[in-house]
């Protein structure tokens, strides 16, 4: 038998037991062909975050900050995180770099779940669906999985640079202020869902 023919029958054989596969469970053959349109759609609709972004190895200088205050985020009687917030001088002032924000969680969160949280916060922080759309494709790149007592740290240093850590480790770098201000905005934002966390966090309380 020449080699074509061997090749030929070989992919015959295999169309024939996937064939068989698919018949005996065609809701797999559903969910291969629903998963396989929505990785194209992904790839075509992303088009990714228009500024430049890096992930690194190296950290940008910042110099020593000084605590301006901190909170507990709890949902019904679960502990989700302790937030701190960082300045140069020890307060708050919009608009005024660097500043950092650090949060410690106290339990396993995934990082599709964390994305999810993002995304209903800036909703609700009153970002239209352009803006979001903009914006999100950084935060597959910025939010890990996080477990019990990981902490990440999100600095602006100036009007464009801002950076992830990762329990205190480089993780993410971008120079975007529309994501920086957006993020940060979800606990500093006066139209944040929880006033009271951010008036700990700045210290007007």
């Amino acid at each position: 038998m020449s080699n074509i023919s061997k090749i030929s029958l070989l992919v015959i054989l295999i169309l024939v037991s996937v064939s068989m596969v698919y018949a005996a469970n065609p809701n797999q053959l559903t969910e291969a062909l629903t998963s396989d349109l929505s990785i194209s759609e992904t790839n075509l609709n992303d088009e990714g975050p228009s500024n430049n972004t890096t992930q690194v190895n190296s950290r940008l200088t910042l110099p020593p900050l000084i605590l301006v205050g901190e909170a507990e985020l709890d949902v019904l009687w679960f502990d989700v995180y302790l937030a701190k917030l960082y300045s140069l001088d020890g307060t708050y002032q919009p608009e005024s770099f660097p500043i950092k924000l650090a949060i410690q969680y106290h339990r396993d969160i995934s990082a599709a779940e964390l994305i999810e949280a993002t995304i209903e916060q800036w909703q609700a922080n009153g970002l239209t669906e352009s803006q979001i759309n903009r914006i999100k494709p950084h935060l597959a790149l910025s939010w890990p999985d996080v477990n019990n007592n990981d902490t990440l740290s999100f600095i602006i240093h100036n009007d464009k640079q801002a950076e992830f850590l990762f329990n205190d480790k480089p993780f993410y770098q971008l120079d975007d202020a529309e994501f920086s201000a957006a993020f940060i905005g979800i606990w500093l934002s006066e139209t944040t869902t929880e006033p009271k966390l951010r008036q700990q966090l700045i210290g007007a309380t």
